[in-house]
């Protein structure tokens, strides 16, 4: 057992500029009571005693605000190496230099490297839960393995998610102007997959490495402009047989929104109504970025019960648009924040993702929007849990949830004066004030160290790994390079095209 003593505990219902003071009691993974200090005795007595003989743990939270580990609702595991190597490159530019097929086979040390590190920086910064939708090169049940047990290892709390998808075009592909290189032509072009035997693969892991503690599952369409009917119909299918949560990429790019008028027809054009007719939008869902999302199509998301992923760091790095959060907010759609690929956004870090969540807003809206550091915090948390199907069991601290829980030292010069709790976690704080991590009762970070991870190890083995990483790297921006030219022909062509919206501020 663990009892969390005196800290400020955030609860969304009390005062949040200066939260009460509680005591916290944890038994295996979920929280048993959280009592102001002069009750609960009891319980709070045994914890001490047993705290004694070495069977249980007190933790002095004087000066910390505890709240709910934040949710990751939407992560790629597969390009952590890449962080800070790629900058000012619109979304299609970027994918030449980053997506796991471009790559092949890679070690088995790399795999688990890779993963760790994503969640290492995850933990340090608060983030207990994260929503991997992992791309397998290859698809084998070893490359799974290898990932599932570094999650394992370090002690974070992963929903995954296979993310399938089986047609091959760039969705700017249209837009291109003829490529002679074959090398580039190819990399463009992609390669289409077997929706059946993807989704055979999918379930049989599902089968094989059932959910338990921390490892939870759900399923995914990379997006549905990439995918045919037949394998979003399996993805419908397997969410409803296992009760899995769907995730999938929709209306991250101008030219996603100008593929789907292309392509969408008889919906109108709707990507949203292509999802409804094929069985793929429903409170099950989860849609990453939503930035070209038209006010028709908010409002029949709203009524599917469906989630949204708001990734403000990687819109904004590249060079994506502004999501409609405050319209999305108005309509009651529920919000989650995700930090994104560690190469188009550069760190996993939730307060950056709060503030911008925040700050965006004003970006669309001169007038006051509405959009407040109390919504910032929930949809980093208790939205996010309910974005990726954990609703029930995580997002508040409470009796009864998970204890998934972050300490944040409030004698830092961010929290200094102590005007508002919530508003300075989300405005000042960087994440360097969080000191102590739990997971499922498990303490994986204490006085801002890594508890699972020996972490001057992992450097070592990583400096050992990376020259090869860069030496591939360096191959496929040559490649990228090559495209360029072609990539923004097309971009300049798709910027002529009319798609009904814009989400990017008025070119001067």
């Amino acid at each position: 057992m663990i009892l969390i003593r005196g800290g400020r505990v955030y609860d969304p219902a009390g005062d949040t500029d200066r939260p009460a003071l509680r005591d916290v009691v944890i038994e295996g993974d979920t929280i048993l009571s959280v009592s102001a200090p002069d009750e609960d005795g009891d319980a709070k007595r045994r914890v001490a005693a047993m705290a004694t003989q070495g069977r249980a743990e007190v933790i002095d939270a004087r000066d910390r605000l505890v709240v709910p580990g934040f949710v990751n609702a939407h992560y790629h595991s597969y390009d952590t190496l890449a962080k800070g190597l790629i900058e000012d490159a619109p979304f299609d530019l970027w994918a030449l230099q980053t997506q796991p097929a471009f790559y092949g086979r890679r070690s088995r040390e790399e795999l688990r490297l890779r993963t760790l590190l994503g969640a290492m920086e995850c933990l340090k910064a608060g983030i207990t839960t994260v929503q991997d939708m992992c791309t397998l090169v290859p698809q084998d049940e070893d490359t799974l393995d290898v990932i599932a047990d570094a999650y394992a290892e370090v002690g974070i709390r992963v929903v995954f998610a296979l993310a399938l998808r089986d047609l091959g075009d760039l969705d700017i592909a249209p837009f291109l102007p003829e490529i002679h290189d074959e090398a580039v032509r190819r990399a463009v072009t992609g390669a289409p997959r077997d929706a059946a035997e993807d989704l055979a693969f999918a379930e049989s892991q599902i089968r094989r490495r059932p959910a338990a503690g921390l490892w939870h599952w759900g399923v995914s369409a990379s997006g549905p402009q990439r995918s045919s009917n037949a394998l979003l119909e399996g993805v419908a299918t397997l969410s409803e047989r296992h009760g899995l949560p769907i995730f999938t990429h929709v209306y991250e790019t101008r030219a996603q929104v100008a593929k789907a008028r292309r392509v969408y027809g008889p919906q109108g054009g709707s990507m949203i109504r292509h999802m409804a007719e094929v069985g793929i939008l429903g409170p099950r869902t989860t849609m990453a970025h939503g930035v070209w999302i038209a006010p028709d199509e908010i409002a029949a998301i709203a009524a599917s019960g469906a989630s949204l992923a708001h990734n403000p760091l990687s819109n904004m790095k590249l060079k994506s648009g502004v999501a409609p959060i405050r319209a999305l907010r108005s309509e009651g759609v529920n919000l989650g924040i995700g930090c994104d690929n560690c190469s188009c956004g550069d760190c996993q870090n939730m307060f950056q993702g709060m503030k911008m969540f925040c700050l965006l807003a004003g970006v669309a809206d001169p007038e006051p929007t509405g959009v407040h550091a109390v919504h910032a915090l929930e949809a980093a948390t208790l939205g996010g849990a309910r974005a990726v199907g954990l609703g029930e069991a995580l997002g508040a601290v409470a009796p009864g949830r998970k204890a998934d829980l972050s300490l944040v030292d409030l004698s830092g010069l961010a929290f200094t004066p102590l005007n508002s709790a919530v508003r300075q976690l989300v405005f000042s704080e960087t994440g360097s004030g969080i000191d102590t991590v739990l997971v499922g009762g498990r303490v994986v970070v204490r006085d801002r160290r890594l508890t699972t991870v020996d972490e001057a190890a992992f450097r070592a083995e990583l400096a050992d790994i990376m020259p090869a990483f860069r030496r591939d790297f360096d191959g496929l921006r040559r490649t990228s390079d090559a495209a360029a030219p072609a990539l923004r022909e097309a971009l300049r062509r798709l910027d002529e095209v009319d798609v009904g919206l814009e989400r990017h501020l008025a070119r001067r």
